[in-house]
């Protein structure tokens, strides 16, 4: 009796480097999809990690309610040093320092799911058609 063909043998040399193809890619998009999730969870953890603390008008609020409690002579020295100064603050306060921190963990946790999610459905996408394509062809 004749041996029977196997699956390998039936294929042409171009419809197995096609098949290797479909394999080396949907492993780069995935892992590009593991890295993007991997990020996005490192930054999301940072981002909710970074208190909340104030905006700008709490703030105003607290500079207020603490010129009312100084005494006069201390709202005359600072005064004096701000006219020495100038009006230009070389830094931001710290709670937008912290508000701004905090936004960018955002912005690269979305970016990275958006990054993530995008690679996921290019692989699935990409294995699904090669798949047609390859049961269309046999």
């Amino acid at each position: 009796m004749p041996l029977a063909e196997t699956a390998d043998e039936g294929k042409s040399a171009t419809q197995k480097q096609r098949d290797s193809g479909v394999s080396v890619v949907f492993v780069a998009l995935g892992m590009v999809a593991i890295a993007g999730f991997m990020v996005a969870a490192f930054s999301g953890i940072r981002w909710s990690l970074i208190p909340n603390l104030k905006t700008t008008d709490e703030h105003v609020a607290d500079l207020r309610a603490d010129y009312e409690e100084r005494p006069s002579a201390e709202l005359i020295r600072e005064y004096e040093q701000m006219v020495g100064d100038g009006i230009e603050l070389g830094l931001p306060f710290t709670y937008k320092r912290i508000g701004d921190e905090k936004q960018r963990w955002g912005q690269i946790a979305g970016i990275s799911v958006a990054t993530g999610l995008l690679a996921v459905v290019a692989a699935l996408g990409f294995a699904a058609v090669s798949r047609r394509s390859a049961s269309g062809g046999q």
